[in-house]
């Protein structure tokens, strides 16, 4: 009948799709595979595709009253519950094998070698479903597949010199790494579908996700099986605690990933500069970590909050020039939560890390003190919201923004080729002065001043200049850092090598005469003055360099 449409909803689509999925392959496991199995190994696979069953059946109609609700059952995000599955079933694959391999000394060695390989892959497969270390890997794709690859091979290998009652074990485990390739790579690639097929009529858009990760874990079930088959076969007459073990491993590996949620509590007492920063929410800034490499600045965040509130938060980490107030260099990431753990409900309270690597562009300007700022967000009705600080124990930009600390890009360093006129005691060194010879008074007088550090700042110093007129005695004083605030002298590094022209407003009714010119630092904590020599090695008086003399008319 010609003009006839079939209306399909995604979500009627995607119970179709398990079904056709999943019956057959119930049907032709129950009736080839779990037979095989020993009675121990066949009620754990019995027991883990009925957990699987139900949490594909609880992801499609769980009843959502929240958005953690909404995350905790999606296949489409990650550290809740069909990740954990996907992660712990993974993690018993490996396990198996590598009990197999433990236990079956009867076997020839390349078998028992095979099984210990293929185990360690599958226990870093199932770390990196819930860690997403392969994000921390550049072309992680291109490793996986040839770890893939190297998987099958071996397979294929030792399938050659394995009994014809292991061969279906072999086939088994290379149909399930089919079954989860094709979810992988073939579904994760295909866009979502918003066009009628034919005469099969969508009702809004579809996307593969759900066919993906559906595919992907029962290739890992298939996987799982494999390996309880060559467990079952290699230990024949297994004693109660050997054929008790497996059943232990989604316990234990559940404590791993429960273990794991504990590590950033180790980091942020080992390696973290604490921090008291209470954001709206209930979010808690407990400490931090902070690099600053030559082409980037590292950071290492200690967040706490209720699991609920890490929905749609996000981090901000920007490198602001302190003069202008302008980011030179940001960076923008959702909030990681690998750390939490779905099991103690929306209202738990774990402490999260995250790293953060803000990359500075080529046209970073150097010598200027960028100060390394957070700001916390969320996404709301297409916006990004930051949060507001209640309180704080570090300096803040504004009432959004909080300063965890600073940096200076460094110029490429230059050899001096002069004698200075001054040295100081703290490795800084007055190189040049550029001072003209006369002023007029109620205008500006321009003096330019080149400066070296042979070691780091550290703190803040000032720099004064006084000129002292010679028929009075009377002084005029004018204090500044010595590069302005672009670059405070708790910022300066070995090697330094930089100049700053002040413009000093001199008084309307500053005297006419000849001045005495003199310079120097002092630290801004005390106002210490530090001691300077000239280039002989012999001692300012009163820490004071003479610069020369200036007449204003």
């Amino acid at each position: 009948m010609s003009g006839v449409e079939f209306v399909f909803s995604s979500d009627e689509i995607i119970r179709i799709f398990i079904f056709l999925l999943y019956v057959p392959a119930c049907v032709i496991s129950f009736w080839q595979l779990i037979p095989r199995l020993s009675r121990s190994s066949a009620r754990l696979a019995s027991l883990m595709l009925v957990a699987q069953l139900l949490v594909v059946a609880l992801s499609l109609d769980a009843t959502v009253t929240s958005q953690f609700d909404k995350w905790l059952w999606d296949f489409h995000e990650e550290w809740n519950i069909p990740a954990t599955l996907a992660s712990t079933q993974l993690g018993m694959v490996g396990g198996v094998a590598l009990i197999t391999a433990w236990l079956a000394r009867a076997s020839p060695a390349i078998v028992r070698f095979y099984l210990a390989g293929t185990g360690c892959v599958f226990v870093f497969l199932g770390l990196d479903e819930y860690l997403a270390l392969h994000e921390f890997i550049e072309a992680w794709e291109l490793y996986y597949i040839a770890l893939g690859l190297a998987v099958v091979v071996a397979t294929l290998v030792v399938a050659r010199r394995s009994t014809r009652t292991a061969w279906i074990w072999h086939f088994c485990l290379l149909f399930g790494l089919a079954l989860s390739a094709l979810g992988a790579m073939v579904f994760n690639a295909l866009p979502p579908n918003c066009d009628n097929l034919g005469s099969l009529r969508l009702d809004g858009c579809f996307e593969f996700y759900f066919q993906e990760e559906s595919l992907e874990l029962l290739g890992i079930w298939l996987a799982l099986v494999a390996m309880l088959g060559h467990f079952s076969e290699a230990v024949l007459m297994p004693r109660a605690r050997v054929r008790a073990f497996p059943y232990t491993l989604p316990a234990l590996w559940i404590l791993l990933l429960f273990l794991n949620s504990l590590v950033p509590r180790l980091e942020l007492r080992l390696i973290a500069k604490p921090a008291a920063v209470d954001f709206e929410s209930g979010i808690l800034l407990h400490g931090y970590s902070l690099e600053n490499l030559r082409e980037s600045s590292r950071v290492r965040l200690f967040v706490s909050a209720r699991q609920r509130e890490y929905l749609g938060l996000g981090y901000s980490i920007h490198l602001v020039d302190q003069v202008s107030g302008e980011s030179v260099a940001g960076l923008d990431e959702w909030a990681d939560r690998q750390h939490g753990f779905w099991l103690f409900g929306p209202n738990y309270s774990p402490l999260h890390g995250q790293w953060m690597e803000v990359h500075l562009p080529p046209e970073t300007p150097v010598n200027r003190a960028l100060s390394v700022v957070l700001t916390l967000w969320r996404k709301k009705g297409g916006q990004f919201k930051p949060f507001e600080v209640r309180a704080s124990d570090h300096h803040l930009v504004n009432d959004a923004q909080v300063v965890l600390g600073e940096r200076v890009v460094a110029a490429e360093t230059t050899v001096s080729r002069v004698a200075p006129l001054a040295e100081f005691d703290n490795g800084f060194a007055l190189e040049a002065v550029d001072l003209p010879m006369r002023a007029q008074s109620g205008e500006t007088l321009s003096i330019s001043f080149a400066w070296r550090s042979k070691a780091e700042g550290r703190e803040d110093h000032v720099q004064y200049l006084h000129l002292g007129l010679e028929e009075t005695g009377a002084w005029f004083v004018y204090d500044q850092q010595p590069l302005g605030p672009r670059l405070p002298t708790r910022l300066w590094y070995s090697g330094l090598a930089d100049s700053e022209t002040w413009r000093v407003p001199l008084p309307a009714d500053l005297a006419p005469g000849q001045y005495s010119v003199f310079t120097g630092i002092y630290r801004a904590r005390d106002q210490e003055r530090v001691p300077a020599s000239n280039s002989t090695g012999e001692r300012w008086l009163d820490a004071r360099v003479p610069l020369g003399t200036l007449i204003i008319e």
